[in-house]
């Protein structure tokens, strides 16, 4: 009968049912006050109970001569709570980074176009410049309004790719190529800070099928980060080579000396609107994007991408691409 009504108790109830032993003291308390009808509060011992629970509140209720009562966990609330908790704090720190997303692309989105606007404007009031000056304001005019279809184009391709509705293409390529149109593209700012440069290639190329100007938009990224956070004189190194174990692949590594990744940054640098926190990179221009497109690109293509980092050194950021026909996930 006992059986019966505790199983049908447990069917009607989410609360834990205990039926405790009556040897002991603190089980006698808690019997008088729940004879009583009073609500009870306090520790019981694991030993006390058959199904045990530290800490416990107890509701009496009285079924014909037998009493049952049940018990919520509170261990159970709390950790619920610090579920919650938890999940307050991301959606926070989420928060937060979409308020530094638009004051970062906010002012990405403002400075070029003030130039632009104010270049034009002098190229219009001031048409007996001599050609030097015109040039020069031309050529900053084509930096600026490059730098602006960069960011939009980001903005766009990130939206597509989360929403599934980007244009994916497969073509015959080598990784090598795609590295090479990075190179002669960023070869101008390269010079510009007189950066170093060192490729070395694994014989023969390896041939893959992937998207290309997807491909080229991973490895211009990284190349940019290098460009922009490596002083002036110091290297970038870029190196590819093949592997067979686990899968056949390419690895593609390519490093800097810059200033590196604070530890606390690097598990998150890949995430969107990410940027580092460091006092010696908070100050270059960027939205937190590029690395977060290369992401979801490699993944799409089936590899990995990762940093390894010694803040104060340098960074070295890795991708794998297996080798073969590239299926979509």
């Amino acid at each position: 009968m006992m059986a019966k009504i505790l199983d049908r108790l447990k069917q009607i109830s989410p609360w834990h049912f205990i039926w405790i032993s009556i040897l002991c003291s603190e089980a006698i308390t808690l019997l008088l006050s729940i004879l009583q009808g009073r609500l009870w509060w306090g520790g019981v011992s694991k030993e006390t109970l058959i199904i045990g629970a530290v800490d416990a509140m107890v509701v009496p209720l009285i079924v014909a001569t037998v009493v049952v009562y049940f018990v919520k966990h509170t261990a159970r609330l709390e950790e619920i709570n610090d579920q919650l908790q938890e999940a307050n704090l991301k959606l926070q720190a989420i928060d937060k980074m979409k308020t530094d997303f638009i004051s970062v692309a906010s002012h990405e989105l403002r400075t070029p176009v003030t130039t632009i606007k104010a270049f034009a404007e002098l190229l219009i009031t001031k048409p007996g410049m001599p050609e030097e000056r015109k040039g020069n304001l031309i050529s900053s005019i084509n930096i600026e309004a490059d730098r602006l279809t960069r960011l939009t184009n980001d903005l766009l391709d990130l939206s597509r790719i989360e929403a599934g509705s980007m244009q994916w293409k497969k073509e015959n390529l080598t990784i090598e190529e795609v590295i090479g149109s990075a190179i002669a593209s960023m070869e101008p700012l390269f010079e510009s800070k007189g950066l170093h440069l060192t490729i070395a290639f694994d014989k023969p190329q390896a041939r893959l099928i992937g998207d290309r100007d997807r491909l080229l938009q991973v490895v211009t990224n990284i190349f940019s980060n290098a460009a922009k956070f490596t002083p002036r004189g110091g290297a970038v190194n870029v190196a590819v080579r093949r592997e067979s174990v686990p899968v056949a692949q390419i690895v593609v590594e390519i490093s800097d000396t810059g200033p590196g990744i604070p530890a606390g940054d690097v598990e998150s640098i890949f995430e969107k609107f990410q940027r580092s926190g460091d006092h010696l990179t908070s100050m270059i221009e960027g939205t937190g994007l590029g690395l977060a497109i290369a992401r979801q690109v490699v993944e799409y293509h089936g590899g990995r991408i990762w940093v390894t980092s010694t803040y104060g050194k340098g960074s070295t950021f890795t991708f794998t691409l297996p080798l073969g026909v590239l299926s979509p996930r």
